[in-house]
């Protein structure tokens, strides 16, 4: 059964859940503080990075499935004004603390999302959730790619490399040392985390025609295999790895495939609708200064102020989120407003709500 659902509403959907994703590793990252580096569910929120990926697989389904329709060079000014003003400001930020070290070597590795060829110290050595951005900005160089060529029916080659994705991510799984560079690398970046993104696609076309009752199994699914791979981790840390065959962020994309399904199908604005917007529009705009600020928060706090425990963890959350509303209001949201003017100027036509998904998403 078809059910059809306003744009708005899927925007608020997926405002909502990147805004979930930013607090899981938030609260990932701050676990430390209450339960020093004993295992727990915040620990498994590390996974809210897996959720990113699939929340981006949904967002760029539209250009993904039908590439010839999208200008490359207003893609990428698009992209680039979105992510890399607010990132560059975040090195420089990290860098500068006082209890990092300013190396304008690891500065420029980072600037060029190179910090992630490196080694592990080096990828992680500001904020450990810097990882991601490469791996991001090369699924953007994957779109732009099939816009460039302007492929068709990418069905087949997306299949494709989903599945060749997948044999590269279980060969370095299983015949390369844990801390082999290669693995380093191979895990790190697009060769292994594609699927991830493919497994947004995917519940994009799926939510297309799904309808609320299968959309209530899918969210289901979700929070029991999720819950099962929670359990799994607290109670056998990094080992749950060997039990996955290696797929133990895969499964968890998956878990959030369905969740995310379940999400833009049943979500329906009810009661104060302009309650539920302001949230789920605060929570993403919010979203990506929360990824990126939030480690630098409690370091800070511990410098300036005698904190420990449950009010560090508290002055923490609410110092980020202060910090991530300020910047995104003077450098992240007027960067993204003046990316998006620019690339205006390169379209021929414009295509209103064809591509599935508003601007704003993007």
């Amino acid at each position: 059964m078809s059910t059809a659902r306003p744009n708005q509403e899927i925007d608020l959907s997926i405002e909502l859940l990147r805004g979930v994703a930013a607090i899981m590793v938030m609260l990932c990252h701050y676990a430390v503080i209450t339960q020093g580096t004993e295992r727990s569910w915040l620990s498994f929120f590390y996974t809210g990075v897996d959720f990113f990926f699939v929340i981006s697989g949904f967002v760029f389904a539209p250009t993904l499935l039908a590439p010839a329709r999208e200008n490359v060079a207003a893609f990428f000014i698009r992209r680039i004004f979105r992510i890399y003003p607010l990132f560059l400001v975040a090195i420089l930020f990290y860098a500068l603390l006082p209890h990092k070290t300013w190396d304008t070597g690891i500065v420029l590795q980072h600037a060029l999302f190179l910090h992630t060829t490196v080694s592990k110290e080096i990828a992680f050595y500001y904020n450990p959730a810097f990882w991601s951005l490469p791996v991001e900005i090369e699924f953007y160089l994957f779109i732009a790619l099939l816009v460039l060529f302007k492929t068709r029916k990418t069905t087949y080659i997306l299949t494709f490399l989903f599945g060749l994705s997948l044999l590269t991510s279980l060969t370095a799984h299983h015949f390369l040392a844990v801390d082999s560079h290669a693995k380093l690398v191979l895990t790190h970046h697009l060769p292994t985390i594609l699927p991830e993104f493919l497994l947004g696609t995917l519940a994009y076309r799926i939510s297309k025609n799904c309808g609320k009752l299968s959309g209530l199994i899918f969210g289901a699914a979700g929070i029991v295999l999720l819950f099962m791979l929670g359990q799994n981790f607290v109670a056998h840390g990094e080992n749950v790895s060997d039990m996955t065959y290696g797929l133990f962020n895969l499964l968890c994309a998956l878990g959030y495939q369905w969740i995310l399904i379940a999400s833009v199908v049943l979500f329906r604005p009810s009661g104060n609708i302009a309650l539920f917007t302001l949230l789920a529009s605060v929570m993403g705009n919010l979203s990506y200064g929360i990824y990126l600020f939030h480690n630098a928060i409690p370091p800070l706090l511990r410098l300036h102020f005698q904190l420990d425990g449950f009010l560090l963890l508290t002055c923490s959350i609410l110092g980020t989120l202060c910090l991530s509303a300020i910047m995104y209001n003077i450098l992240e949201n007027p960067a993204r407003k003046y990316g998006k003017h620019i690339a205006r100027r390169f379209y021929n036509t414009v295509w209103p709500d064809s591509r599935g998904l508003t601007e704003n998403s993007q």
